[in-house]
Formats: structure tokens, sequence, C-alpha cells
């Protein structure tokens, strides 16, 4: 399911080269519509089977019990993953991954793992703590990824941006003079 969702990041990006930056933006909501679903289904799945999915792993009681007490947080972790992720694929398509980066490293370094450590050990609510550290990680990247997409992109701008990038006759230019050099070298009896 989520390389179906990476095919839609790169519908993005190959939308936008294309000069269609609608379709590009309608590409981006609909793998985050997706990404939310998926998101869904963890949730649910891991509440389901919160009892039994640790006795796949190990037959002891007190793991087990100490498993099936963070299945939801970590449903609700995978709840944020799944939009976070498609999200900065599509920073990537948009190509502003150093957005994306800049985001997972605040979220995590900077908010997940002060209210980890806060909780689990100051506060002392153990091994659920560093879970809740993780989910807070996770809200406040998935917040900022989708205010990164949905609010401040700029789909035209992007759009003229990778006209600009890919500046297609330049290319087209650039590849024409090497084969011509290739084909001269060639000619000379040059070894390459």
């Amino acid at each position: 399911m989520l390389i179906t969702l990476h095919v839609f990041d790169l519908k993005v990006g190959n939308e936008l080269g294309a000069g269609r930056p609608n379709k590009a933006k309608l590409a981006a909501v609909v793998a985050l519509a997706c990404a939310f679903v998926v998101g869904f289904i963890n949730v649910i799945w891991t509440i389901v089977f919160r009892d039994t999915w640790s006795a796949l792993f190990t037959h002891d009681r007190m793991l087990q019990s100490l498993v099936s007490s963070v299945m939801p947080i970590m449903g609700l972790c995978e709840l944020g993953n799944c939009p976070q992720t498609t999200g900065c694929g599509i920073l990537r398509g948009t190509a502003r991954p150093a957005v994306g980066v800049r985001i997972n490293l605040g979220s995590f370094y900077f908010v997940g793992t002060p209210v980890a450590v806060g909780l689990a050990f100051y506060y002392k609510v153990g091994f659920s703590g560093l879970w809740y550290g993780l989910l807070s990680a996770q809200f406040a990247c998935v917040v900022s990824v989708l205010y990164s997409v949905l609010v401040q992109t700029d789909w035209e701008g992007e759009a003229l941006r990778a006209e600009k990038l890919t500046n297609s006759t330049g290319v087209v230019e650039m590849v024409t003079e090497e084969c011509n050099d290739v084909a001269s070298d060639h000619e000379k009896g040059v070894l390459i």
C-alpha cells in the first residue's frame, strides 16, 4: 500500500514537470487521503490485535501485557506516520526535500525526544512514556508537513520552478552536444 502512495508522490513531480500544477495538487491531495486511510487501518488492527500480537513473538506474560498496553499508541503513531511519509514524498516531488528534513529533525529531536525522556524517566511513566514521546513527534511532524504541503505550496509557482530546474531545451542541447562529442571521438579513434 505504501508503494502505491509513493507512486502518487512521483505523480506530483511528473505533473509539475509537465506544467500541470492543478493535477499535481490533486495527486498530492489524493495521496494524503490514501495515507490517512492506511493510517486508520493501522489504528484499527493495533487495537483489535493488541492482546494477541505479542503472543506471536513471546510467551512471557509480562512482556505480552507491556506490548498490549502500547499497541493503541503505536497505532496512533502510524496514523501520523503514513501522511507524514507521504507528505515528505510530496515535498521531494516539488524539489523541496530540505523542508521535509528540517521538519523531521525538529519534530523528532526537539519535540519527541524531550517528551519521551521527560515522561519515561522524569515523570516515571515508563515504557508508555517513550511511545507518547514518539506520538508527540509524529503529531508535530504530520501537522508541519501538512501545513507545508497543503497551505504553503504555491502549485503554479512550483510548476514554473520545475520548468526552470529541468530547462528542457538546455537538457536536449546538452545531450545532443555530448552525443556529438562521443561521435567525433569515435571517428578520431579515441577509445572511451
